[in-house]
């Protein structure tokens, strides 16, 4: 906790503003328990100094627990999520029955490995050819379709790339 509050006072000051705008705890301290870090992140609220506040890596026990430990403020929970990678569609379901955000990263499968998303789900890919776009569109398409709370992250180094991802919101 003491480091949590220490890391945002940094941050802060980096960024020169008075207060962040979303502030997403990522990875939980197995040594500290999980009450005590969300209670940190809590008191940044109450102070002020953040606005909103998310959580990444968290199970369902672990949404729940935040939110109430946050008095109904949590706004989203950012878990590894893509079509290989399914296991967190419990969190994204609670996520959609709480109103909370859900943020899958590495959507299509992590750094270097977008690319062949047609290979490894060629569903993806056959869905593709049929409406003439890429299967990364089809898979955060796909994403988009589960709920309206889903914002994916699927990060790009080209802007071709953008504008498929940006796309697959009309698809």
């Amino acid at each position: 906790p003491a480091y949590l509050k220490q890391a945002a006072e940094a941050s802060l000051k980096r960024l020169g503003v008075d207060a962040i705008g979303l502030y997403q705890f990522h990875r939980p301290d197995p040594r500290v328990p999980y009450a005590d870090s969300i209670g940190a992140i809590r008191d940044l609220l109450d102070e002020g100094k953040i606005r909103m506040a998310g959580i990444s890596n968290a199970d369902p026990d672990q949404i729940r627990q935040a939110q109430e430990i946050l008095g109904g403020r949590l706004v989203s929970v950012q878990n590894q999520f893509s079509p290989a990678f399914r296991s967190s569609e419990p969190e994204l379901k609670l996520c959609d029955e709480m109103g909370i955000a859900f943020l899958p990263w590495s959507p299509l499968g992590g750094i270097g490995k977008a690319g062949s998303l047609g290979g490894q789900a060629e569903r993806f890919a056959e869905v593709g050819r049929q409406h003439g776009v890429s299967p990364q569109q089809v898979a955060l398409a796909w994403m988009l379709a589960k709920s309206p709370r889903v914002i994916p992250i699927p990060g790009a180094s080209r802007p071709e790339s953008i504008r498929d991802s940006v796309q697959a919101a009309d698809l």
